[in-house]
């Protein structure tokens, strides 16, 4: 499972990358827009051509970043977030240089009053918008507005001088808004995965007993419908083996509860650890009495099971103040193929009945009830 810094990043990056799409693919529209109105594919074929191919460039950069990004959870988020940035950053680069070119070129001036005023908005807009980032937000209206405070500063004349004071203003007030919109989304993402975090663990703990960490007869009994039904569809065969700690009420009243508990413990570690597959399942079934089920295992398959966590019990010795306390247990075990006649807890039962039976035919045993066995 992803940690929660990788979940942020993932989530940061897919936000980021979502409040993108229509941005770039709008340069171009808005300059292929100006372009054609004021003639500039005809005036100045050069400059057109170039920017118009430099644009097209980036497009076809996010748009692969767009597809790769359908995949995440199997890609490195770095390098996916370095790459997104980068195609940002020089897009705005792009943008404020050619402004800035407007600006120093005078065959140009009939551009100027337009791209200065398209400028601060896109600015603006891309830093509220991708605030997310600290690094974006920063240096994406920084790296709009250098070029063309650079050309103002260079001309000299006094309305360059106050346009260019007037932009650095501007640059300000879109750091100052951008870091509010910044400030709250982290706030909110970082809640919003707080609650999703708390909310699994409260799902979990509801699952679990809370002494032995195992699942509790709750978390069983909707496992054991779901693999009722799925066996019953599949027509496939289904065990399910009952284990009772023997003369657990004496080591209750010899030793303490605290001691009873530990050994519950203890044991319970020894069955989780001997069932093996991910879709079997280990559960607390109330006192000393656990329960295993075992999807798509024979009658022989349950019965290896149970031996080897009979076995493993076994050879276990807790320690009550220096003297070794040795247990047992006993399994009963029973198997069958669903089928629609069927009621749905009689496997259980007749599990129930072989732990019984193992339990008065002398205890440290596997028993199994073989009725409706294939």
């Amino acid at each position: 499972m992803a940690s929660y810094h990788e979940q942020l990043q993932v989530q940061a990056l897919s936000d980021l990358s979502n409040r993108s799409k229509s941005g770039i693919p709008m340069y171009m529209l808005i300059w292929l827009a100006i372009s054609i109105t004021l003639d500039v594919h005809v005036s100045h074929p050069l400059f057109f051509q170039v920017n118009t191919v430099i644009l097209a460039a980036l497009i076809c950069l996010r748009a692969f970043h767009m597809a790769l990004m359908r995949d995440i959870r199997n890609r490195n988020v770095t390098t996916m977030t370095q790459w997104f940035t980068s195609n940002l950053l020089l897009c705005s680069l792009h943008w404020g240089g050619m402004v800035g070119f407007v600006v120093y070129d005078p065959s140009l001036s009939d551009l100027e009053t337009i791209m200065m005023i398209i400028t601060p908005a896109f600015a603006l807009g891309g830093a509220c918008t991708l605030s997310i980032s600290s690094e974006i937000r920063v240096l994406y209206p920084t790296l709009m507005f250098t070029p063309i405070i650079t050309i103002f500063i260079l001309n000299g004349d006094t309305e360059s001088i106050l346009l260019a004071v007037l932009s650095s203003l501007m640059l300000l007030y879109i750091f100052s808004s951008s870091k509010a919109s910044h400030k709250d989304y982290w706030e909110a993402i970082t809640n919003y995965l707080v609650a999703e975090e708390r909310a699994e663990q409260m799902e979990k703990l509801s699952v679990t007993d809370p002494l032995t960490q195992i699942h509790n007869r709750m978390y069983f009994d909707s496992e054991y419908s779901q693999e009722w039904k799925r066996s019953l569809r599949l027509k496939s065969v289904l065990s399910v083996i009952m284990i009772d700690i023997d003369y657990f009420k004496r080591i209750n009243d010899t030793y303490g509860h605290v001691f009873g508990d530990e050994c519950l413990k203890i044991i319970a570690k020894a069955i989780r650890d001997e069932v093996k597959r991910p879709t079997d399942c280990v559960a607390r079934y109330g006192g000393e009495e656990f329960v295993v089920l075992l999807p798509t295992t024979n009658e022989a398959g349950a019965k290896t099971i149970a031996n080897r966590i009979r076995r493993a019990v076994e050879k276990i010795q807790v320690d009550y103040k220096g003297t070794p306390v040795s247990m047992t247990i006993s399994i009963g075990g029973a198997t069958s193929i669903p089928s629609v006649n069927e009621e749905k807890n009689l496997l259980i039962r007749r599990a129930d009945s072989a732990l019984y039976l193992a339990k008065e035919n002398g205890r440290n045993q596997y028993q199994a009830e073989t009725t409706g066995t294939s």
